[in-house]
C-alpha cells in the first residue's frame, strides 16, 4: 500500500521547468549594444554636421542653428596669411590632410564657430575678379551671387567669394561683381575684413582654390563708381552640393579667358616692390551701415545706409528798409526818449541727440547720385631714384631674362640684381616701356616681358627700337611675378644716365 501511494505522488508531480538564463544574458547583451550604438551614433550625428545626412537630422530636430553674422570685435579668434602664405601652407598638404582640414573648417562653419579653439584663417589680400555667377538652388548657398578672383600678389591663389543675398538684390550684386573689378580683403588698425576659409582644392596647373564667405555679411560698393548690395546670412545651406561651388573646368575656363581679354588693354603702371597693386577701376569695398555702439542684428540684411537729403530753404527775400515819416519838432520841445521794446522771448527746440554716423568708403556712390563729369586728376606720381653713370653702379649680379625667370613669386629680390640683355621694344609712352627679349632669328620672345620704368627727365625709348644692355648699363630688377598661363613678368626701372 505504501508503494502505491509512492507511485501516485511520482505521477502527480509536474514536470521542472527550465529557466534559459542563455537566452536572457543574450538578450541583455544585445540591449545593451543598441544602447552603446544609439549612444556612439548621436555623437556621431552632433560631431559631424558637416555630413549631410546628419546636418537634415539636426535640423528636423532643431539642434543645429543656421549660419549668423559677426560683428568685427565679436568674429572668432583667428590669423590673416596672405595669399603666399596660404599657398606654402597648404600645397604641402596629402590629399587625406585636405580631405580631414576641409571637413573641419565646413564643420566649424555650420556651428558658427562654438566649438573649436583654433585659428580660423581669413584671406587677406588684393584679388581681381575673373568670373562671377549666379547662386541657383543646386548650390551649396541657395541665393546670391559667386565671384570667382584671381591673387594680384600671388596668381596661383584664386579664391571664390560666396555672397549670400536676397532674390532681390542679385540685380544689383552683379552690376557691382563684375569681372575685372578689384575686390580687396584687408586687415588693418581700424578695419578687418572677415573672409573666412571654408574650403580649399587643388586645381590644375599647381593653383589652390579657396572658399570664401565674408562672416560679418556687410553691404559692398564700388569706390570710385556707382552701385551698392546688400547680402544676409544664409537660411539654410544646401550640404549635399558640396564645395567648391565653381568646378575646376570652369576655373580654367574663366582665368584663361580673362587673360586673354586682358592682353589687349594697356599695360598698367607697376607699383614698387612690396606695394599693393593700385587699382585700375572702381575698387569693391565694405560699406559700414551700422554705427559705432549698435548691436548687429545675427540674421537678415543690414539696415539701408542713411543718405543725407537736402533741405529746401524757404526763398527768403531781403526786408526793404522803411523810413519813419518825419515828425515835426516845435522849438525848444526836447527830442522824444526812445523807449526799449521788450522783445518776446523766442522758443528754442530741443536738440535732438546725435547718433554717430556710419563709416562710409570715400568715393561710394548711391545709384540715385550722378558722378562728377569732371573730377579731379591725381597728382603726376614722381619717378625719382637714383641714377649712376655707365660703369658706375653699385656691385651686383647680371641675369638674362631666363635667369631672372628663376626668382618669380619669391617676394623680395635680392639687392643689386640687374637684368642684360637684346630687347626689343613692343610698347612705350613718356616715363615707361615694355620689353620683350629678342632671340636669335629676330623674333621677340612671347614667353617675357619687361616692364621698365625711366626717371623724371629721361626719355623712353621708341616702339619698335632695339636694345642691348650689357653689365655697364643694366637695367635694375625690382620685382619678378609669373603670370596665371605661365608668362614671366620683370618689373625693372632705368638707372643709368643717358
Amino acid at each position: 500500500m505504501a508503494e502505491d501511494l509512492f507511485d501516485y505522488e511520482d505521477e502527480d508531480l509536474a514536470p521542472r521547468k527550465r529557466d534559459n538564463l542563455f537566452l536572457w544574458t543574450v538578450f541583455i547583451l544585445l540591449l545593451i549594444g543598441l544602447a552603446f550604438a544609439c549612444c556612439l551614433g548621436s555623437f556621431y550625428v552632433f560631431g559631424h554636421p558637416e555630413n549631410a545626412r546628419n546636418y537634415r537630422i539636426l535640423q528636423r530636430m532643431k539642434k543645429i542653428e543656421a549660419p549668423k553674422r559677426f560683428a568685427e570685435t565679436k568674429a572668432p579668434p583667428g590669423e590673416f596669411p596672405t595669399a603666399q602664405k596660404l599657398f606654402e601652407r597648404y600645397s604641402k598638404y596629402s590629399r587625406l590632410q585636405l580631405e580631414n582640414e576641409n571637413a573641419e573648417l565646413l564643420r566649424i562653419f555650420l556651428t558658427n564657430y562654438r566649438e573649436t579653439k583654433k585659428l580660423v584663417p581669413y584671406v587677406r589680400g588684393n584679388f581681381t575678379i575673373v568670373d562671377a555667377a549666379e547662386l541657383s538652388a543646386g548650390d551649396f548657398i541657395t541665393s546670391g551671387m559667386v565671384a570667382l578672383a584671381q591673387s594680384n600678389d600671388f596668381p596661383q591663389v584664386v579664391i571664390e567669394h560666396l555672397f549670400p543675398t536676397t532674390p532681390d538684390n542679385i540685380a544689383k550684386s552683379r552690376q557691382v561683381l563684375k569681372p575685372g573689378n578689384p575686390i580687396k580683403l584687408e586687415k588693418t588698425k581700424d578695419k578687418n575684413d572677415l573672409g573666412v576659409v571654408v574650403h580649399i582644392e587643388k586645381i590644375p596647373e599647381g593653383r589652390l582654390q579657396f572658399t570664401v564667405v565674408q562672416l560679418m555679411y556687410p553691404e559692398y560698393g564700388l569706390s570710385g563708381g556707382v552701385g551698392t548690395f546688400s547680402t544676409a546670412p544664409p537660411t539654410d545651406v544646401n550640404i549635399e552640393a558640396g564645395l567648391p561651388v565653381l568646378k575646376s573646368a570652369r576655373v580654367e575656363t574663366a582665368l584663361k579667358t580673362f587673360t586673354d581679354n586682358r592682353r589687349g588693354q594697356p599695360v598698367a603702371e607697376p607699383g614698387a616692390p612690396g606695394e599693393p597693386a593700385a587699382p585700375q577701376g572702381p575698387q569693391i569695398v565694405r560699406v559700414d551701415t551700422i554705427p559705432d555702439g549698435v548691436k548687429v542684428p545675427d540674421t537678415g540684411a543690414l539696415p539701408e545706409m542713411p543718405v543725407a537729403t537736402p533741405v529746401p530753404f524757404p526763398n527768403r527775400a531781403t526786408p526793404r528798409k522803411t523810413e519813419s515819416p518825419p515828425v515835426a519838432m516845435l522849438k525848444n520841445t526836447p527830442p522824444p526818449i526812445a523807449v526799449a521794446t521788450p522783445i518776446p522771448a523766442r522758443s528754442i527746440p530741443p536738440v535732438a541727440p546725435t547718433t554717430p554716423s556710419p563709416r562710409v568708403p570715400e568715393g561710394v556712390l548711391r545709384p540715385f547720385i550722378a558722378t562728377n563729369p569732371e573730377p579731379g586728376l591725381p597728382g603726376a606720381r614722381g619717378n625719382q631714384w637714383r641714377t649712376f653713370k655707365p660703369g658706375a653702379a653699385p656691385a651686383g649680379r647680371a641675369l638674362q631674362p631666363a635667369e631672372a625667370g628663376t626668382l618669380a613669386d619669391r617676394g623680395m629680390i635680392p639687392t643689386g640684381s640687374y637684368l642684360q640683355g637684346n630687347f626689343v621694344v613692343t610698347a612705350a609712352d613718356q616715363s615707361r616701356a615694355v620689353l620683350r627679349p629678342r632671340l636669335a632669328n629676330g623674333d621677340s620672345d612671347p614667353a617675357v616681358r619687361i616692364m621698365v620704368e625711366y626717371p623724371n627727365g629721361a626719355v623712353a625709348p621708341r616702339e619698335g627700337a632695339v636694345l642691348n644692355r650689357d653689365l655697364t648699363i643694366p637695367y635694375e630688377i625690382r620685382d619678378v611675378r609669373r603670370g596665371a598661363t605661365g608668362e614671366i613678368t620683370i618689373y625693372a626701372r632705368e638707372i643709368i644716365q643717358q
